[in-house]
């Protein structure tokens, strides 16, 4: 401030002196001309030259006197307006509603105003370190940075937002770097968003699971009471949040909660899913619940869309669940029962029909199953192979033949020369991809899955065919999708498709006898996930040819194998009274198949409703689970990203260890079944 009134006055004392001293000069000018010249009245002109030159001396000699005069007044206007100033800076500065405060770079506290002491909630801070204070404020980034982004700060239960920046200032030859902070409160507009939030419309989109087979197995006399009955638990539950419900169909209802009031349920973690199952009202069958709930949308709108999708994810998990729609994908609950066979077969009439007429207007049709092929999804394909194959389609199936688990079918297959010339690997199967090929892709949902992801890239149009529970990773953009997860396997769906695609034609024994494998494999032998319509589809591939005694023969074990399924077995331990967990290292090339019997065999074991077997396949640890269908395995399992059935699951995680992957199941078994948190400790 003193340099700028120092530069004031200069510029004033120069422009005041340097218009008085040209005035005066002039006078002088015109003074001395007035004597040079000659004129007629030599007396009257050098009186009036001597008069300019006086006047030009007079004014010099009052500019100088005036200048003094003005500078002492305008030091003294500059002193006044410089107090002002920096008196109204300070008490500003002091009195300023934000927190503020001044500290050195090393974070010793140089200044600071009122608002921080209050802030803070003491007096005499100075010299005290500010990381003392607040130790997870990174105040040094205002020194590195130029411009550094203000950061959010929670303090004493409020909520700050921390802006500032460096300053330097120069004393002699030493250059100081202090850091001034500015704290903005920002606790009235999260209470602001807090109560935006809390009044944001949370949608729910409910669906009777199994509407249609629960009344045709109840009595007509008790129709109306069962119908009361489940609106009266949808109600009951509805007013616990205090919202709003519509019955739009016979079978579907929609909610409509207060943010703040449906987090209240959600602490009770959808339990009418659990009383639904309690009425007991002549029905046969247990009534079960699917919910999607939209609730991170901006509009109403949105959130109703979002609960339709995840009401879809829930019924393509096999339904009686909850699942939420979240920023990073979905959030489920429930899934605790088995998923219940639909009696009709109108829908596999009507994809059959359309399949057909998709295959006919291809180019080409190329099959693929998952990567390591099992029995169903190579019997699978070889179903869906010889059905198009009967129509003339030129079909393929894309297949890994000497990486696959299902090695017996397929030789029993390519004794056939169709099968030998057109399973294809994946630089014959690129090969024959043009702009109007079709692919269909049989027992997964999952991309990354596939047996040739480039092959799944490279296509336009896609058919899908599945049996499996759906997890996040979903196939999208399909041109039809048969997504069933309440079949047993997708054999069975394809089996149920060829009736109405192929009618009055007969497959050879071996495609029959794929079919029927996967089908067997899948179900344990007719004994899990089992119906009605799994036995009809047996009894028609029995028709068809299907030798249930040659199937047994493709799938006996060698001395060796059984070995090593019993010293895993003599490896396992009990957890949670009921759970039986065993691990082994790498086995070779069977180790994903030995791993899977060992757990099925483990269920042989009194007492125990789920296994776990863990072993080493080079850099990843597989683990296969089973269960008697009281334990989902297949929601624990996808705690660790893998999938399957509410009975038979598997997952591969990444190999830091037989122990380390052993605490990872246990945690998910703790979350999943005893509503633990996972507690997990690494080096």
């Amino acid at each position: 401030m003193a340099k700028t009134n120092k530069r004031l006055l200069s510029v004033g004392k120069k422009y005041v002196f340097r218009y008085r001293v040209l005035g005066a000069v002039g006078f002088l000018l015109f003074g001395i001309l007035s004597l040079s010249l000659q004129w007629r009245d030599y007396h009257a002109v050098s009186i009036i030259g001597i008069l300019e030159i006086l006047t030009g001396l007079g004014i010099g000699i009052s500019g100088l006197l005036l200048s003094s005069r003005q500078q002492k007044h305008m030091i003294g206007e500059l002193e006044n307006f410089s107090y002002c100033l920096e008196s109204t800076t300070r008490t500003a500065v002091l009195n300023f509603p934000s927190p503020l405060v001044v500290v050195s770079i090393g974070g010793a506290i140089q200044w600071y105003n009122r608002s921080f002491a209050q802030m803070v909630g003491r007096e005499n801070l100075y010299e005290e370190y500010l990381q003392d204070l607040f130790p997870e404020l990174q105040f040094s980034r205002f020194v590195e940075n130029e411009q550094p982004t203000p950061e959010e700060y929670a303090y004493k239960d409020s909520s700050f937002l921390v802006s500032g920046q460096a300053v330097r200032t120069v004393r002699g030859e030493i250059t100081e770097t202090m850091v001034a902070l500015y704290f903005s409160d920002l606790s009235q507009i999260k209470a602001y968003q807090k109560q935006l939030q809390d009044s944001k419309v949370i949608v729910c989109s409910v669906m009777v699971d199994n509407y249609e087979e629960v009344f045709k197995g109840t009595p007509n006399t008790s129709h109306a009471a069962l119908v009361s009955e489940i609106e009266r638990c949808v109600n009951d539950w509805m007013e616990k949040g205090e919202g709003v419900s519509l019955r739009y169909e016979k079978d579907r209802f929609m909610l409509l909660f207060e943010a703040a009031k449906f987090e209240q349920l959600l602490q009770e973690k959808f339990d009418i899913l659990r009383e639904i199952k309690t009425i007991e009202k002549g029905n046969r069958f247990p009534i079960t619940l699917s919910i999607g709930v939209g609730s991170i949308g901006e509009t109403v709108k949105e959130n109703q869309q979002l609960s339709l999708a995840a009401l879809e994810m829930a019924l393509g998990r096999g339904g009686d669940q909850a699942v939420i729609k979240t920023p990073k994908g979905f959030q489920f609950y429930g899934a605790k029962s088995r998923e219940m066979e639909k009696s009709t077969k109108v829908k596999a009439r009507v994809v059959a029909h359309a399949l057909r007429d998709l295959a006919d207007q291809a180019s080409t049709v190329i099959i693929m199953g998952h990567r390591n092929g099992d029995a169903d999804s190579v019997g699978a394909a070889a179903g869906l192979f010889w059905a198009l194959r009967s129509h003339k389609v030129d079909a393929y199936i894309a297949l890994d033949k000497n990486h696959n688990h299902a090695q017996a079918v397929l030789e029993n297959l390519m004794k056939h020369e169709d099968y030998a010339a057109r399973i294809l690997n994946q630089e014959r199967a690129l090969a024959q991809i043009d702009e109007k090929t079709l692919l269909i892709v049989v027992d997964t949902h999952r991309p990354s899955m596939v047996e040739y992801e480039d092959v799944l890239r490279n296509v336009n149009e896609v058919v899908l065919i599945d049996h499996h529970r759906r997890g996040e990773e979903f196939l999208e953009d399909t041109v039809l999708s048969y997504h069933e997860p309440y079949a047993s396997s997708s054999s069975e769906m394809v089996a149920e498709l060829l009736q109405y695609m192929a009618e009055g034609r007969a497959m050879n024994a071996a495609e029959a006898e794929a079919l029927y494998s996967g089908i067997y494999i899948d179900t344990k032998g007719f004994t899990f996930k089992t119906g009605v319509r799994t036995f009809e589809t047996a009894s028609y591939l029995r028709k068809m040819g299907a030798d249930p005694v040659n199937v047994r023969r493709l799938f006996r074990n060698d001395l060796d194998m059984y070995i090593l399924k019993s010293n895993i077995i003599s490896r396992a331990k009990i957890y949670r009274d009921n759970i039986a967990l065993a691990s082994c290292e790498n086995m070779g090339m069977d180790t994903p198949l030995v791993v899977a019997q060992a757990a099925d065999e483990l269920l042989n074991i009194k007492g125990i409703e789920a296994a776990f077997v863990l072993a080493v396949t080079g850099p990843k640890i597989v683990i296969s689970g089973r269960s008697l269908d009281s334990v989902n395995v297949q929601v624990i399992l996808e705690k660790l990203g893998g999938g399957g059935h509410i009975t038979i699951a598997g997952a591969q995680v990444k190999n830091n260890g037989l122990e380390m992957a052993e605490l990872q199941l246990r945690a998910a078994i703790d979350e999943v079944l005893f509503d633990e948190a996972p507690v997990l400790e690494q080096e």
